[in-house]
C-alpha cells in the first residue's frame, strides 16, 4: 500500500480518507519539576510510567510510544486512539510523571493509516530482542513557501514520490501531517542507524530541495513488532 496515499493530507480536509483517522498524539515533555533524588523512588516512578503504558497498549489505547534518546525538552511520544484532546490528556492525568510536574503532556492531532500499528513481541524493556532504535522526525515548515500554486504541487508530488521509494526502501516506517496547521506539518520517522543518515535521506527530498520542508530529527526507541 502507497505510503504516499498517507501523507501529507491536508489540514483544510472535514474528514479523513477512509484508509485513514485522526489520532492524538501526546508530547511528553519536560516540566517544571526535578525528578526523584532517591534511585529508589525514581525507579518507583518509571516502573509504574512503563506499566501504564504498557497497560494502554494492551488495551489499543496507546497504539505506539518512545522515549527520545537526546538530550532535549521532549521526552517521548504516543499515538492514542482516542476522540480528542481531553480523552488524551486524561489518559496521563494519573501518570506518576505527569502527577509531579516531572513532565507535561502535549498533545496534536495527528492523521495516520489505520491498523497500521501491531502488538509488539514484548513489553519487557530490559530485553534488547524487544526494542527496536529509530529516528523520529518532524518536517517543519520551511522558509520559502513563495512558489506558485503549480510549482508547489510539483514539489508536492515530488515529495511524495519520494517518501513512497524510502518506504519501498524500508527505510520509512512511519508518517503522516499534523491537522492544527502549526509549524511542524507531519512526522516521519526513519529506519536507519543515526540521525545523520536520516538528515542525509531529508536533503534529497524534493520539499527539502525547494525549501518548504525542513527535517528536524531525534534518536528515538520503541519495541519491536509495532511498526512493520
Amino acid at each position: 500500500l502507497s505510503i504516499a496515499a498517507f501523507l501529507l493530507v491536508s489540514a483544510d480536509a472535514q474528514d479523513p480518507p477512509s484508509t485513514m483517522r485522526t489520532y492524538q498524539m501526546v508530547f511528553l515533555k519536560k516540566g517544571p519539576n526535578a525528578p526523584p533524588s532517591d534511585p529508589a523512588a525514581l525507579k518507583l516512578m518509571q516502573d509504574e510510567h512503563l506499566s501504564r503504558l504498557a497497560d494502554m497498549n494492551r488495551k489499543r489505547i496507546n497504539l505506539v510510544y518512545g522515549p527520545v534518546l537526546a538530550d532535549t525538552d521532549l521526552r517521548g511520544i504516543g499515538v492514542l486512539a482516542v476522540a480528542n484532546a481531553d480523552e488524551a490528556r486524561q489518559q496521563f492525568a494519573d501518570d506518576p510523571f505527569v502527577k509531579a510536574g516531572v513532565m507535561v503532556a502535549e498533545v496534536r492531532p495527528w492523521m495516520g493509516p489505520k491498523e497500521w500499528f501491531h502488538p509488539p513481541v514484548g513489553y519487557d524493556v530490559t530485553n534488547a530482542a524487544h526494542l527496536e532504535r529509530l529516528v523520529l522526525g518532524f518536517l517543519v515548515r520551511g522558509a520559502n513557501t513563495t512558489h506558485d500554486k503549480a510549482t508547489a504541487a510539483e514539489i508536492q508530488k515530488g515529495h511524495l514520490a519520494y517518501m513512497d521509494a524510502l518506504h519501498a526502501q524500508g527505510k520509512l516506517v512511519m508518517a503522516g501531517p499534523f491537522t492544527d496547521g502549526a509549524a511542524a506539518r507531519g512526522i516521519v520517522v526513519y529506519r536507519v542507524k543515526d540521525v545523520a543518515e536520516a538528515k542525509a535521506l531529508a536533503a534529497d527530498d524534493p520539499a527539502v530541495k525547494a525549501g518548504r520542508l525542513v527535517l528536524e530529527a531525534y534518536p528515538w526507541m520503541t519495541f519491536k513488532g509495532i511498526l512493520k
